[in-house]
C-alpha cells in the first residue's frame, strides 16, 4: 500500500497523521506547497514533494505531476483533503487502479445541480470520505451513499499550541479575559454579532472580550454602540492567535453552524472553560455542564447569562477547563485518528472494485 497525501497546506493534525502512519510502516508521500507546515521535517524523512499549483479543480500541471508519481511509485491511494486536490486527483487517476479518498470538514451547502461538485465530493469514483464530525457525516448522507462515509474526527494534541512562531499578546487590562478566535468576515454563521451583543448585555465590569480574526465592516460600529465598548478589543487577523488562550479565562464559540471547530479544541487543550452554542459540531466536543456551557444559537441573552455565571464562578471555570482537556485527550486523540485512517486505507487498498462497508467509531455512534 502506497499513499499520496495531497493538500496545499497541512494542518497540525494532518502532519501528525502522516508521521504516525509512516512510523507504522505505511509508505506515505506528501504533495504540498513548499511552505506547508512541517515540510522540512517531512523532507528530511523523504516524505515530501513540492506540488504544482493547487488552486483550481482542473490544473493540468498538477494532474500530470500526480500521474507521474502514480506510475513511478505505484501509488495505490491518493488521500486528498481539500476540494482542489480531490478534483485533480480524480482526473489524475483516470484509467488507473489508484483509489481516491476524500475529506469533508465543513457543513457548507452541497449543490447537486452544480457540476463542479461532481468533479469532487459527489464523484462516484471517490471511494471513501472522511467526515470530521457527526453533523458533517449526517449531512453528506443525504447526498452520498452512507457506506462511503467514515466518521473520523481529527485528533488534537496540546503540544500543537506551541507551533505558532508569532505570539499575540492580549490587550486586556481587566481581571478576566474572554476570547473568540475565528474568521467571521462574510461569514454571518460564525455568530460574531450575537457574541458582541451578548457581551454588551452582560457588561461585566471586570471582563474584557478579545476578538482575533477578520470581521465585517459593521462590527466596529456594533462594538462602539454598546455598554461594554471600552472592554471589547478587535485585533483583526493575527498569525499565532491561539497564543491568546494562554492568558484567557473564558473561550466563547457563538457559531450557528460548525464542522468540528479547531478553536474549541485549542481552548480545550489549554484548559480554558468554554461557552458554545448548542449546535452539531460544538456538541461533539462539549458536554453541557461537564466540559463547558452550551447555550441556544443566536441568543445573546442566554450567552450573556452563561458569561456572567463563569465570571462569578472561578471554581466552575477551573472544573470545566480541566474536564474539557481530559475529554480532548480521551475522545480526540491523534493515535485514534491515525488508527481509524489506517483501517480505511487497508480496506480501500484490498477492496478491488467493491466499495467497503461503513465505519462509524463506537464513541460517536450514539447520536
Amino acid at each position: 500500500m502506497r499513499v499520496l497525501f495531497s493538500k496545499p497546506h497541512l494542518d497540525a493534525a494532518e502532519l501528525d497523521l502522516v508521521l504516525r502512519l509512516h512510523e507504522k510502516g505505511v509508505f506515505m508521500l506528501v504533495l504540498a506547497a513548499k511552505n506547508s507546515l512541517g515540510h522540512q521535517q517531512l523532507a528530511a524523512k523523504g516524505l515530501f514533494i513540492e506540488s504544482a499549483t493547487i488552486k483550481g479543480k482542473l490544473q493540468p500541471r498538477l494532474i500530470a505531476q500526480m500521474r507521474g508519481l502514480i506510475r513511478a511509485l505505484n501509488i495505490s491511494i491518493i488521500h486528498a483533503t481539500d476540494s482542489a486536490s480531490l478534483s485533480n486527483a480524480l482526473f489524475a487517476t483516470l484509467f488507473t487502479r489508484t483509489r481516491v479518498i476524500g475529506y469533508r470538514g465543513t457543513l457548507s451547502r452541497i449543490r447537486r445541480l452544480d457540476p463542479t461538485y461532481w468533479l469532487g465530493i459527489l464523484n462516484p469514483r471517490v471511494r471513501k470520505i472522511f467526515c470530521v464530525s457527526s453533523s458533517v457525516h449526517d449531512y453528506l448522507a443525504k447526498f452520498i451513499d452512507p457506506q462511503k462515509l467514515v466518521l473520523n474526527p481529527k485528533g488534537f494534541d496540546r503540544d500543537w499550541l506551541e507551533f505558532s512562531v508569532t505570539q499575540v499578546q492580549s490587550p486586556s487590562r481587566t481581571r478576566l479575559t474572554a476570547v473568540f478566535i475565528g474568521n467571521a468576515r462574510n461569514r454571518p454563521y460564525k455568530g460574531l454579532d450575537s457574541l458582541i451583543r451578548a457581551f454588551h448585555i452582560a457588561n461585566h465590569p471586570e471582563c474584557s472580550l478579545v476578538i482575533a480574526g477578520a470581521y465585517d465592516d459593521h462590527i466596529p460600529t456594533l462594538v462602539a454602540e454598546g455598554a461594554a465598548a471600552q472592554r471589547i478589543h478587535l485585533l483583526g487577523q493575527k498569525p499565532g492567535a491561539a497564543s491568546l488562550l494562554r492568558s484567557a479565562d473564558i473561550y466563547i464559540q457563538p457559531s450557528l453552524r460548525e464542522g468540528l471547530p479547531r478553536s474549541v479544541k485549542e481552548a480545550m487543550a489549554a484548559s480554558v472553560p468554554i461557552i458554545a452554542t448548542r449546535i452539531p459540531g460544538n456538541t461533539d466536543l462539549i458536554e453541557h455542564g461537564r466540559s463547558g456551557l452550551l447555550v441556544p444559537p443566536a441568543s445573546p441573552e442566554s450567552m450573556a447569562n452563561a458569561l456572567l455565571t463563569l465570571c462569578e464562578s472561578p471554581g466552575l471555570r477551573a472544573k470545566l477547563g480541566q474536564t474539557a482537556r481530559r475529554r480532548l485527550e480521551t475522545h480526540f486523540s491523534p493515535s485514534d485518528h491515525a488508527a481509524r485512517t489506517l483501517q480505511v486505507y487497508q480496506e480501500v487498498h484490498t477492496s478491488g472494485s467493491r466499495i467497503p462497508g461503513a465505519i462509524r467509531p463506537a464513541a460517536f455512534s450514539q447520536r
